[in-house]
């Protein structure tokens, strides 16, 4: 993967939690996966907002060179050559034609000026915020192809599921209007049939507007017209993030977190700027030298002046303006105080709620996984008793709704866990690339269709 990031953070994780703990990965490498770091490298060279802020870096940094001007001495040099005719005419008229050369080189250096050394200072680091500025969007978007990469996933199993729903409903309502049509039994049943088929096309209809969002923002963000076609094999082993682990987490977010980076930054430009503001009313000193040389046939004169200049100036009034000028500065570092102070709540705040949510979700992993196992066999029993007659069509379409919808909260637990995961990592700077090609290399051709039978592992996983 592209070495786009700042190498000073990115060589190493900042955090002990592995993604590739999340997941079941082959121990071999899938030779035609690699799908997600691929997106991820085209969004890295081809997004938008990438691409200005590179623009960006490079503008701060000719900024940075244009106010660096002052440290080198200012040479200027100009040549002249002048034709003269005069014709008098009076009592003694006269006439004179002549021509004169000359040059001159001159030479200024400022020695002390302590406002544009200042400015100097601001422009590196307006430099450093743009070049953090730039990695925290390269990192977001990392962040946000992964989370519209496998929320698609996330879409694509819940349609998955819904479309066994939609044929297991549909080949009910088959058998229940052949067995109206023999008078077995009743109209309403086949009303009831035909309206959860109605509802699972419904359902299925909503599934793939989600799904054609999460892929139209995947591509939006990586330029690429890509469909995912890998996904991984999701693990069901997890262990919550502790509060003393959470503890040694927000010890690492001031020194690891982009906003934090950002605002630190932003209040030290502040205080540069104050400075600079201060010394708008110090004397400036300017060393200079000029030589000239002149010539002219006129009474073949030769004449060469050489002048040196030292320059004091001392500002003493233009009409208040410096003094507002540093007063609003001053007020300015409140103001920068205050936005850094609120980036360490906001950092603070995402990382209880990111830890929150995750341990909701590893919570629920346990709990969710029991219900699909459950529901599945109040589903199985529910189809035997429905054919011995000891159960209504209610009780099996209401056990068959609850099967599905577990399901689908099943994998939809498993997906945000993944995304919840990546979002965490986020907040302690970049997130890892090469850990994101080690889980690409890894994954595996996404199945298009869902199997009830796949439950009667999960049982024997859970009682394992």
């Amino acid at each position: 993967m592209k070495a786009v990031f700042d190498a000073r953070r990115y060589n190493r994780s900042t955090l002990g939690l592995s993604l590739i703990g999340l997941l079941t990965l082959a121990s071999s490498i899938n030779s035609q996966a690699g799908e997600l770091s691929v997106v991820i490298d085209e969004a890295i060279a081809k997004n938008y907002s990438i691409i200005n802020s590179r623009y960006e870096i490079q503008s701060t940094e000719f900024d940075k060179d244009i106010s660096s001007a002052f440290f080198y001495p200012t040479i200027n040099a100009n040549a002249n050559t002048t034709w003269n005719e005069s014709d008098v005419r009076s009592l003694q008229p006269s006439n004179q034609n002549y021509n004169s050369n000359g040059y001159t080189l001159s030479v200024s250096q400022t020695l002390l000026d302590v406002s544009r050394y200042n400015t100097y200072r601001e422009s590196e680091l307006d430099v450093q915020i743009s070049k953090l500025q730039h990695d925290k969007l390269v990192n977001d978007t990392v962040v946000e192809v992964v989370d519209n990469y496998f929320s698609y996933l996330k879409f694509h199993a819940q349609r998955k599921a819904t479309d066994a729903q939609y044929r297991s409903s549909e080949s009910r309502l088959k058998q229940v209007t052949r067995n109206n049509e023999l008078g077995n039994l009743p109209k309403t049943d086949v009303y009831e049939t035909q309206a959860r088929k109605n509802t699972t096309s419904k359902q299925i209809s909503d599934i793939n507007k989600q799904i054609n969002l999460s892929l139209n923002q995947l591509q939006s963000t990586s330029q690429t017209q890509v469909v995912p076609s890998f996904d991984v094999a999701l693990n069901n082993q997890y262990l919550p993030i502790s509060d003393s682990e959470k503890a040694q987490l927000k010890g690492k977010l001031v020194e690891a977190n982009f906003d934090i980076a950002i605002a630190k930054s932003l209040l030290d430009k502040s205080k540069r700027t104050l400075s600079k503001s201060r010394s708008d009313f110090y004397p400036t000193l300017q060393a200079s030298a000029n030589y000239e040389y002149e010539d002219s046939n006129r009474d073949n004169s030769k004449t060469d002046t050489t002048t040196y200049s030292l320059t004091v100036d001392l500002p003493i009034f233009e009409g208040g303006s410096d003094y507002y000028e540093y007063q609003k500065n001053k007020g300015r570092i409140q103001q920068f105080s205050a936005q850094y102070d609120q980036a360490l709540n906001d950092a603070q705040f995402a990382l209880d709620d990111t830890v929150l949510t995750i341990n909701a979700n590893i919570e629920a992993m346990s709990y969710l996984r029991a219900a699909v196992i459950a529901n599945y066999r109040v589903y199985q029993g529910n189809k035997k008793a429905y054919r011995l007659g000891t159960k209504t069509l209610t009780d099996l379409l209401n056990s068959e709704s609850d099967l599905f919808d577990s399901i689908r909260e099943y994998y939809t637990n498993q997906y945000d866990y993944v995304i919840n995961v990546t979002k965490l990592r986020a907040l302690f700077g970049a997130i890892d690339l090469e850990e994101l090609n080690r889980i690409s290399d890894r994954m595996i051709p996404i199945e298009d269709t869902f199997d009830l039978s796949i439950i009667d592992s999960l049982s024997a996983e859970g009682e394992g």
